[in-house]
């Protein structure tokens, strides 16, 4: 029976090459010569790439002791359940190729995130691999457009922070005329609670305030969050919240039908 499942796994994953390229990746400490903790690796992995389009989240415990497996992955919350699920199978191939035989994995991409390890997470804030970029291009209004894009990412994290899927999105216009629009974007893996959610970006707003002023765009993402601001609209959702000009609170949280 072990057999069977491992050789239907397999099957899975060969069709499908992978969609996109992966953005990083982090492969941790190998090991040799233990069945059970690879076994456990391609359960983790299956149930995963099972459980994650019905919701863009899921977590799989596989395992008992030391060979104990406990994985995650998250989808980008804007993004439908086909998408979801070709990115997550995208993520479990090239995962295995790039990082085979470790005990401890992980891979992003701009519209998923899959990682798995034998010691258990979920529930804390990992901000210890954090990637980021940032944009090199220049407002004429330096002060101005860095008060507008704070505002604006403020606004989508409280969202994201009390959803129950942890997404939050919005966009608002900048200058008199409108004539630039602000996209923004902030994200938390599905196992952090609010307080923690926002924690984690947090985190991540001191980092877009010291390397991303006065720029066009900015996305830094870790293990447990993901926040990014652009000045093209770079969401896939039909509709858009948008920022309002006066006090309001934060946009109801977006769900993919």
């Amino acid at each position: 029976m072990e057999f069977s499942h491992q050789l239907f796994f397999l099957a899975l994953l060969l069709p499908l090459a992978a969609c996109i390229n992966p953005t990083y990746q982090h492969c941790g400490q190998n090991f040799t010569d233990n069945s059970v903790l690879q076994d456990n690796i391609n359960k983790t992995i299956y149930s995963l790439i099972a459980n994650t389009p019905d919701t863009g989240y899921a977590i799989s415990t596989v395992g008992d002791d030391s060979n104990t497996v406990y994985g995650l992955t998250r989808c980008r919350g804007d993004i439908g359940r086909k998408a979801c699920s070709d990115c997550i199978v995208a993520a479990s191939q090239d995962l295995q190729a790039i990082c085979p035989g470790t005990s401890a994995s992980r891979i992003w991409y701009e519209f998923c995130f899959l990682r798995y390890q034998t010691t258990k997470f979920f529930g804390t804030i990992d901000n210890s691999d954090v990637e980021g970029w940032v944009s090199s291009k220049a407002e004429e209004d330096p002060n101005k457009f860095n008060m507008a894009v704070l505002q604006l990412l403020n606004w989508v994290k409280t969202s994201a922070a009390a959803g129950s899927n942890k997404f939050g999105m919005g966009k608002r216009s900048f200058n008199i005329d409108a004539s630039i629009t602000i996209y923004g974007m902030a994200q938390c893996t599905g196992d952090l609670q609010g307080i923690m959610c926002m924690q984690c970006l947090e985190e991540l707003t001191s980092r877009v305030i010291n390397f991303c002023a006065n720029t066009n765009g900015c996305f830094y993402m870790s293990s447990s969050c993901l926040l990014r601001f652009e000045t093209y609209n770079f969401l896939l959702a039909p509709t858009i919240p948008t920022y309002p000009e006066v006090d309001a609170p934060a946009p109801s949280p977006y769900t993919v039908a």
